[in-house]
């Protein structure tokens, strides 16, 4: 399989994943030969890239974090909007939350890749789903003990996000209170749940809501703020969205500031910037088609060389004599080298 500009397929390409558009409609089965039509129909939703079958890469196989059955029951719950929670919708959350949890890849297993935008259609519902997988992944690595917690306020933290309306942006200071004051005055989630969302948009250097600074932030808190602000950024609507790897580089940049360093430092341990089966660009202009990512070093995959001395040669970028090599980021062309 492989992961493809929408604006390099062609007619003919065969779909390797079920494609979904807005609202999860779907836009092409998995097998399913795309027509022009069809493509033009990704461009419309603004599909970055699709699955599409590619010879002699039937061993590219991505291991997608959320379980197919799961983006429904989520879809309806977010349905909801901001409606006042009542307990039988709070319940609800929670058993999301419960089986978020459950079927999680366990620590150790594997680094975080994000749910491409392809498997949901709705960039909303797409950003929230990342929310909560990040914020799980990066609370096993910190206290395992909150897991369940801090999923919790992941799943309530979707009433921020306009999932009806398909639109992703920074949340109005009115919708952000609005659900902070909500949840603060429940007493049955837990005090960990309420703290992390209502204290999210607070940033490390005092200038978020609430002005809390440094550690005086809870750091279920500051994972929550810094998953959503990191999703918020990767699927934008109102404006250009950017790749995961300059969305890292970004956060990065604000270690310090937005975010404490040792969280940015956990970041870049816990996530793979560059998804199986994307091709990527080495500084020597030789690519490679990303195989798998390693756990102990998430931005230096393993990769199978499409070009140059090693052709079809896999080699592990994390090896102590590959380490000359940069990945300067993703190859979007459709021809590869001969």
């Amino acid at each position: 399989m492989r992961l493809m500009a929408v604006g390099e397929c062609r007619p003919g390409d065969r779909a390797a994943d079920v494609i979904r558009g807005r609202g999860g409609r779907v836009l092409a089965e998995r097998g399913e030969i795309l027509t022009e039509a069809a493509i033009q129909q990704f461009k419309e939703v603004a599909l970055d890239v699709v699955p599409v079958d590619w010879p002699q890469w039937e061993g590219v196989s991505p291991m997608w974090w959320l379980p197919d059955n799961m983006s429904q029951p989520l879809s309806e719950w977010a349905a909801q909007g901001a409606k006042p929670l009542t307990g039988e919708s709070l319940h609800r959350a929670r058993e999301l939350a419960d089986r978020l949890v459950d079927r999680f890849p366990l620590r150790g297993r594997r680094p975080f890749e994000w749910i491409p935008l392809y498997r949901g259609g709705n960039p909303a519902l797409v950003a929230w789903v990342n929310t909560m997988g990040l914020t799980i992944k990066l609370t096993q690595a910190l206290d395992p003990k909150w897991v369940e917690d801090m999923a919790l306020a992941a799943v309530l933290l979707g009433r921020e996000f306009d999932i009806e309306g398909n639109q992703v942006g920074w949340p109005s200071s009115d919708r952000v209170m609005a659900v902070a004051e909500q949840v603060r005055a429940m007493s049955s989630l837990p005090a960990t749940t309420r703290a992390a969302l209502a204290q999210h948009h607070a940033r490390w250097d005092g200038s978020g809501t609430p002005p809390l600074k440094a550690d005086k932030i809870y750091k279920g808190a500051q994972i929550l703020g810094l998953a959503e602000h990191l999703n918020i950024l990767l699927y934008r609507t109102d404006e250009p969205a950017v790749p995961i790897n300059e969305a890292l580089e970004w956060v990065v940049g604000g270690a310090g500031l937005e975010f404490s360093l040792d969280l940015v430092k956990m970041l870049q341990r816990t996530v793979a910037p560059y998804p199986v089966g994307t091709v990527v660009q080495l500084g020597d202009g030789d690519l490679g088609v990303v195989m798998e990512n390693p756990l102990d070093w998430p931005a230096r995959p393993m990769v199978r060389m499409l070009n140059g001395q090693y052709q079809d040669q896999q080699i592990q970028l994390k090896a102590p004599d590959q380490l000359v090599r940069v990945i300067t980021g993703f190859y979007n062309g459709r021809d590869l080298p001969s």
